[in-house]
């Protein structure tokens, strides 16, 4: 069983906590072509259609927003990459977001949007403490779908994300 680390982060973050072995890790690292830092503008269809995954992310319409990843789409999120093979997977992959967002900045390079998203609460999820923190990605649409979907460090020069860590204790 693969647990997805936290989709928070940024500025007002409480507490942090390192993936275990994070930094001797190779697996958890990004893959060499997804860009770290935003430069350039942003392609509008790609921004379209992640802003339209996060608005039915955040209505809880977790079936929806998975119709908007592609079979085969790569996902990392504080995780070794993820081949998402399946409509379950898919699904799951929402599920596992405990909190929604709202794009605050999109840039470059092609073909990825370089996001900074601000936390928000969600439908289904739980995002306590995360709500109104950052978090940053890179996202590759291709034909319409989301088909590679990586968790960026707050900072560019880290090699994986920090994962989030609730009051309670759980990720975020």
């Amino acid at each position: 069983m693969i647990v997805l680390a936290g989709c928070g982060g940024g500025n007002k973050t409480k507490a942090q906590a390192t993936p275990a072995k994070a930094s001797s890790n190779a697996d958890l690292r990004l893959p060499a072509h997804v860009p770290r830092r935003a430069h350039g503008a942003a392609d509008r269809t790609s921004v379209h259609v992640i802003a339209k995954w996060l608005s039915r992310l955040r209505r809880g319409d977790e079936a929806g927003a998975a119709r908007l990843w592609a079979t085969g789409s790569k996902f990392q999120n504080a995780t070794p990459v993820l081949t998402i093979n399946s409509p379950i997977e898919k699904v799951a992959i929402q599920k596992a977001l405990p909190c929604g967002a709202r794009i605050k900045e999109a840039g470059g390079p092609a073909p990825f949007v370089v996001l900074v998203f601000v936390l928000t609460e969600r439908r289904g999820g739980n995002c306590g403490t995360g709500v109104g923190h950052t978090a940053r990605g890179a996202i590759r649409v291709a034909h319409g779908k989301i088909a590679e979907w990586y968790r960026l460090p707050d900072d560019p020069a880290q090699e994986q994300p920090n994962a989030v860590v609730t009051e309670g204790g759980a990720p975020a």
